[in-house]
């Protein structure tokens, strides 16, 4: 990949995790990416095109993590570990993480790209897995009801600036598994 159509991405990611999809222009990303508009136009077709880009990239940064947590052999570990994602990406990717926990909220972009991207598929995959080697009464469920906690994690982590309160909640999440 050449270091502008790098550039673009990264300053695209940066855009669209903070002020959103439908509201930032290609021109704004070309702006500050100190690129012309028209190359983002040669590289990615449109502001679709890009957007499927970026998520190509996410899909890149999300592999380690998810192998990280296919690799670990004790299920109640691997949940653990799926518990942790959320803050390690708010931690590490802050910018990439945000995009995948607002996009859902974005009008002009496919509502449903998180959960067919493989990525998802696969750590959904290992956390039901998870839950059927603990013998959870319903598997598919629990990973239903942990995700729905995750989601409200996230929105917590975005609305406060505390971060021990953050931390006591993500501690007081992994308690229950």
């Amino acid at each position: 990949m050449t270091e502008k159509k790098e550039l673009i991405l990264e300053t695209a990611l940066r855009l669209f995790a903070d002020e959103g999809f439908d509201t930032t222009s290609t021109s704004k990303i070309a702006r500050e990416a100190g690129v012309s508009e028209g190359l983002i136009f040669r590289h990615f077709l449109n502001k679709e095109g890009l957007m499927d880009a970026v998520l190509d990239l996410c899909e890149v940064r999300m592999n380690p993590h998810i192998e990280a947590i296919a690799e670990e052999i004790d299920p109640r570990k691997r949940i653990q570990k799926i518990i942790d994602l959320t803050y390690t990406l708010y931690q590490e990717e802050r910018e990439f993480w945000q995009l995948q926990f607002t996009i859902k909220w974005q009008s002009s972009y496919k509502q449903d790209h998180k959960k067919n991207a493989p990525y998802y598929q696969k750590l959904m995959k290992i956390g039901v897995d998870s839950f059927r080697e603990l013998k959870y009464y319903e598997p598919e469920k629990e990973l239903a009801l942990l995700s729905l906690l995750m989601e409200g994690f996230g929105t917590m982590m975005i609305k406060t600036s505390d971060p021990t309160s953050i931390e006591s909640s993500l501690e007081f999440i992994k308690s229950k598994y």
